[in-house]
């Protein structure tokens, strides 16, 4: 999971597109739970929460390599 505050310069892993996930961006003037009680917090949560599930489920499963 990776965030992103606002302002910070969108250069190597923060750059759009680079690490192939949405990067949530919060702002550091406003109030943590503002952001934490967000439904963009909650999107992102849930999406990060799904790769988790995916790894562990398939852990006994690697790809295989042809």
């Amino acid at each position: 999971m990776v965030l992103k505050e606002k302002g910070v310069i969108p250069d190597g892993i923060l750059e759009e597109g680079v690490a192939g996930i949405y990067l949530s961006e919060f702002d550091c003037e406003k109030l943590p739970m503002d952001y934490l009680n967000s439904t963009e917090w909650k999107q992102v949560l849930c999406e990060w929460e799904g790769y988790v599930r995916r790894v562990v489920e398939n852990k006994s499963c690697p790809p295989k390599l042809y």
